[in-house]
């Protein structure tokens, strides 16, 4: 690196001073923040080895999004190329960030969706399907249920245009349709039209919904876990959601649950902190102390490895669970998987038992770096994720045991409803041994185009 910027310095001296006037710090303002951004990579980047050498000197007067896109390697090592190192730029002058598409702490309408072909396949149309509404929000509030199907923004059909609008903004009008058997097989009606108010400001608890049921004699403990947050403002600093997830499982471990399913379906990732909380708190009692998660940086970084333990300050509210059941899907990744990864040495492959559609295959970690100055923060892939035994290669995503795909379904229930598909077939699992409501070869695969969780990685800060 120290040569390289000696070569640059020297090619920048020469141009400027060949007109007679020194002029060298003027030149570099114009590339100190492409200069900052290839400084961090190189240092502190995962495959900073495999990274570009850059022989042009023109390629640091591109626009620093660019910069950025050009310098992680097309064909990283762990052979799917680096598809999660992201870049985050504001508006230096008012400090007003311009975010990519994630509800995280960001004005929002409080309702996660996909963006699906049509499941009847008897229209080229593009719908958005509500996963989940948060409670409070406006669109609780205008009475956006999860299972909708949204075909029209503001009377226009959803398209790739438009369906941003689904995110935040002022008011929207939005059209639900829904799917109707005819003499001629499924088709759409139009069910109603409605309005949300403007998106605003919302606290986004990662704890969407807990609950105990009581099937056949059994007390079984249920979790929908949305994301790796550590409070109302996300930075790594709060620790407010940790404490209420210590919280959560204290009320679970009083009622001395035979079984806990943990719902991870839309749960995309987050802080490493938040993690560890969670592995704390599900692995068996013996297994304190010891090795959960351990990250492993390049070859520049010291330490090399970095290892974090199930976390003692937990044991209190402990389960003490020697099998548990984990609903999944291909938003589930990360900080999510690495949960999964981190129990198996302890509980065994076949007692972290999965049930939904493969996972993302997010073995990697993410750090922020910013610079206040030039309005940039970068999140680059700094380290490998592995678990006690030294395992990680799920690049591929974890396979469940079950396989029960909700997006083949043409009715959903409400989270937390026990007819609601997976969560049905798990408490009938858990009970009876058996899966009843599995889906008929005649339903329709919905094919995902859009999701608006957008991934979020492991971030280690």
């Amino acid at each position: 690196m120290k040569l390289f910027k000696y070569i640059l310095y020297t090619w920048i001296i020469v141009c400027l001073s060949s007109c007679g006037e020194d002029r060298t710090g003027e030149f570099y303002a114009l590339i100190e923040d492409r200069m900052w951004i290839e400084e961090v990579m190189r240092e502190n980047y995962l495959w900073a080895e495999d990274m570009p050498v850059i022989e042009n000197e023109d390629d640091y007067f591109q626009e620093p999004t660019t910069f950025f896109k050009n310098l992680p390697p097309k064909n990283a090592p762990n052979g799917k190329g680096d598809k999660y190192s992201y870049m985050e730029v504001s508006k230096v002058e008012t400090k007003e960030e311009t975010r990519s598409l994630m509800l995280d702490r960001s004005s929002s309408y409080g309702m996660e969706f996909l963006l699906t072909n049509d499941p009847t396949g008897t229209t080229a149309h593009t719908f958005a399907r509500i996963l989940y509404v948060l409670p409070g929000s406006p669109a609780e509030k205008a009475g956006i249920q999860r299972g909708d199907w949204i075909s029209a923004v503001n009377q226009d059909r959803i398209t790739s245009d438009n369906y941003k609008q689904l995110i935040n903004g002022g008011s929207i009008n939005l059209r639900r349709s829904q799917i109707v058997q005819t003499e001629n097989g499924a088709g759409w009606q139009v069910k109603d039209s409605l309005t949300i108010g403007p998106s605003t400001q919302l606290e986004i608890n990662p704890f969407l919904m807990n609950d105990i049921y009581e099937v056949n004699g059994q007390k079984i403990a249920y979790l929908v876990y949305n994301e790796f947050a550590t409070g109302p403002n996300n930075e790594g600093t709060e620790s407010v959601y940790n404490e209420q997830m210590k919280q959560i499982f204290s009320q679970f471990k009083a009622q001395s649950p035979d079984a806990f399913i943990l719902d991870l379906r839309y749960n995309n990732g987050g802080f490493l902190q938040c993690a560890q909380v969670l592995g704390s708190l599900l692995a068996p009692a013996s297994a304190m102390g010891k090795d959960f998660v351990n990250l492993t940086f390049n070859t520049q970084a010291n330490p090399q490895v970095i290892r974090y333990p199930f976390d003692k300050n937990y044991a209190d509210a402990n389960l003490d669970l020697s099998k548990v059941y984990i609903l999944v899907g291909n938003q589930t990744a990360s900080a999510s998987e690495a949960v999964i990864n981190g129990l198996i040495p302890y509980m065994g492959i076949d007692n972290v038992i999965l049930i939904g559609t493969n996972t993302e295959g997010k073995n990697v970690a993410m750090q922020s770096f910013k610079n206040e100055a030039h309005g940039l923060t970068l999140w680059p892939v700094i380290a490998f994720v592995s678990n006690a035994n030294n395992e990680g290669d799920y690049s591929e995503g974890f396979k469940p045991h079950y396989q029960l795909d909700e997006n083949k379904l043409t009715r959903w229930y409400p989270l937390g409803d026990p007819e609601e598909y997976l969560l049905k077939n798990t408490l009938s699992l858990i009970t009876t041994g058996t899966m009843p409501d599995l889906p008929s070869s005649s339903e329709e695969e919905t094919k995902v185009i859009f999701s608006s969780i957008n991934p979020k990685g492991i971030r280690f800060n």
